[in-house]
């Protein structure tokens, strides 16, 4: 049998708290009274380090785990937003394709 690969997760308290203050990436607005920016891990926690985490208003946060996450992002995400992932993306490919 295979033993399942242990994952380094980044278990960072200051930068989660940081994340509170940052711009929702999907609408661009900052939390307030009425509604927090919270971390939003990109998949199960059990899965994914707090370096897979982007900040977003609390009610698309509820509706990933309502709905289930890869549908809310596709639902939800702008347009220059999917750009800059799928660049960073073809960047990360290119870079491990010329490594010897």
């Amino acid at each position: 049998m295979n033993a399942v690969p242990k994952l380094n997760l980044v278990r960072d308290r200051k930068y989660l708290d940081w994340l509170h203050n940052q711009p929702c990436v999907i609408s661009g607005l900052y939390g307030n009274d009425q509604e927090t920016i919270d971390p939003a891990h990109l998949g199960s926690k059990r899965n994914h380090g707090d370096d897979e985490v982007l900040p977003v208003l609390h009610r698309y946060h509820l509706n990933g785990h309502n709905t289930g996450e890869p549908s809310n992002w596709r639902e939800l995400i702008p347009d220059w937003l999917l750009m800059e992932a799928l660049r960073a993306y073809a960047r990360e490919m290119y870079r491990g394709w010329k490594r010897p």
